[in-house]
C-alpha cells in the first residue's frame, strides 16, 4: 500500500502509477483501484492535519508562543506562501472557469549566517536588461486559461488528453528560474497544500509552524509577494510572533523595471532602472519613490478608462505598490540576518505540486484534490510526515479480528 500510494502521488497520473505498480511491484491493479487507495490514505492524512489544527487552536496563547515539549526550535525559521492552480469538476454550472487556486506554504529551517551581508552590491544578473525585460513580461503576463472539454466527466481519475491545448503556463515559476541568486542554505523543509481559502489555510500553516518549534526561533521571516491575502496571513498568525515580513525582491524588481521603461526606450530607461533597482537592493526605497512620484507628476494622472499598458497607469500602480510595501523591503538587513530575499523556494514547491495536479486534461473533486494535495505536500517535505504516518498506522493495526457469538 505504501509503495502504491508513493507512485500514485509522485507520477503524473493514476494510469502511470498503475503501469509502474504492475512492472515494479508486480501487482495488477486498475487505475480506479489505485485512485481509491490513494484517496483513502490522503483523507486519513487530511483528518490528522485537521485534528492537529484544532488542537493548536485550543492552546492558550502563552503556549502558542513557545515550542511544543520535546521540540528544539530552529536557529532561523522562514515561512513562505503562494498559490498554484488545478481544475475542479464539481464546481457550480454557472462557474466562469474550472480552474481554481490551490494554497501552498513552505516552512524552512535555514542555516544561520554569521558573516554579514555577503552580497552588498547588486548582482550582475539583475543588470542584464534583456533578461529583466523577459522576466518582467512573463511575470506580468495574464495567461489565458484553456477551458475544460465539454461533456467530460472526470471525478478524480486522470482523463486522457482530448486535444493539444496546453495548461496555463507557470509564468512566474518558469521566469524566476532564469534569475540566479544564492539563497541561504536549507536544513529542513516542510510543505503544506490545500484547496481551502486563505483564512483556513493560514490556520493550517500557523499550526504546522508551531509544531516545528518556529514560534520560539530567535530569527524568523515570512516571505511572499505583494498580494493582500499573503499579508493577511502574516498579520493574523505571524506578526505577533515577530516574523519579519519580506517582500519577494523579484516581484518588486518587475514593478520597478516596468515603471522605469514606461514611455521610454530601453536606451533611455535602462540607466534609470539600474539606478532604481540598485537603491532597492541597498534598502533605499524612499529614493525610488521620490523619483517615481516626480515622473508620475510629469506625465499626469491616468484617466479613468486607461488601459493596463498606459504608462501613466504603470507609474501609478508601481508608486502605490512601493509605498504599500516599503516596510517589507529592507533587503540589506535581511541579507545580514541570513534571511532569504526571494520566494524562489515556494515557487519551486508550487511548480512541483502543479506537475502532479495541474493539466488541461486533469479534473478533481474537492475531496480527491484535497487528499492528493496533502500527500504531495507530505512527499515534498523532508521532515518525514509520511514515514511517521505509516509507522502510526502500522502500530494501530492489530492484525487480528474479534468475533462475538450471537
Amino acid at each position: 500500500m505504501r509503495k502504491c500510494v508513493h507512485l500514485a502521488t509522485k507520477l503524473p497520473s493514476f494510469l502511470s502509477a498503475q503501469e509502474s505498480i504492475a512492472e515494479t511491484i508486480e501487482v495488477e491493479l486498475t487505475p480506479q483501484r489505485v485512485l481509491r487507495l490513494t484517496e483513502r490514505v490522503g483523507k486519513a492524512r487530511v483528518y490528522e492535519r485537521e485534528i492537529d489544527m484544532r488542537q493548536w487552536e485550543g492552546l492558550p496563547l502563552a503556549q502558542k508562543l513557545t515550542a511544543p515539549p520535546g521540540v528544539k526550535p530552529p536557529a532561523v525559521a522562514c515561512v513562505s506562501y503562494d498559490g498554484g492552480r488545478m481544475q475542479r469538476c464539481d464546481l457550480p454550472d454557472d462557474a466562469k472557469s474550472h480552474w481554481c487556486e490551490t494554497k501552498v506554504g513552505i516552512l524552512l529551517e535555514l542555516e544561520p549566517s554569521e558573516e554579514g551581508d555577503l552580497c552588498p552590491e547588486l548582482p550582475d544578473t539583475f543588470r542584464n536588461l534583456a533578461k529583466m525585460d523577459k522576466l518582467t513580461r512573463e511575470i506580468h503576463l495574464t495567461a489565458a486559461e484553456s477551458a475544460a472539454p465539454k461533456g467530460q466527466v472526470f471525478g478524480q481519475v486522470d482523463a486522457q488528453p482530448t486535444g493539444n491545448a496546453p495548461p496555463p503556463p507557470d509564468a512566474i515559476a518558469e521566469a524566476r528560474e532564469t534569475v540566479v541568486f544564492k539563497p541561504p542554505k536549507i536544513l529542513a523543509r516542510d510543505v503544506a497544500a490545500s484547496l481551502s481559502d486563505s483564512v483556513c489555510f493560514g490556520k493550517q500553516l500557523a499550526a504546522r509552524a508551531w509544531s516545528l518549534g518556529f514560534a520560539a526561533a530567535p530569527v524568523k521571516a515570512f516571505v511572499a509577494d505583494g498580494q493582500a491575502a499573503n499579508w493577511g496571513i502574516w498579520e493574523r498568525h505571524f506578526k505577533h510572533l515577530k516574523f519579519v515580513p519580506i517582500l519577494d525582491f523579484i516581484h518588486a524588481l518587475t514593478y520597478v523595471y516596468a515603471a522605469a521603461m514606461a514611455a521610454r526606450t530601453q536606451e533611455e530607461g535602462g540607466p534609470i532602472y539600474l539606478r532604481w533597482i540598485t537603491w532597492v537592493w541597498q534598502g533605499e526605497v524612499s529614493q525610488v519613490i521620490a523619483e517615481l512620484a516626480a515622473r508620475a507628476a510629469e506625465l499626469g494622472s491616468p484617466p479613468t478608462a486607461a488601459s493596463e499598458a498606459d504608462p501613466r497607469q504603470i507609474l501609478a500602480r508601481t508608486l502605490t505598490y512601493l509605498v504599500n510595501q516599503q516596510s517589507r523591503m529592507n533587503y540589506p538587513d535581511y541579507r545580514r540576518g541570513g534571511l532569504p530575499v526571494t520566494s524562489s523556494h515556494i515557487e519551486s514547491a508550487v511548480k512541483q505540486i502543479n506537475q502532479r495536479v495541474k493539466g488541461s486534461e486533469k479534473f478533481w473533486t474537492a475531496e480527491g484534490g484535497e487528499a492528493l494535495l496533502q500527500l504531495r505536500a507530505d512527499q515534498l517535505s523532508n521532515t518525514q510526515p509520511l514515514p511517521l504516518f505509516w509507522a502510526r498506522r502500522s502500530r494501530a493495526a492489530t492484525g487480528t479480528r474479534t468475533y462475538t457469538k450471537a
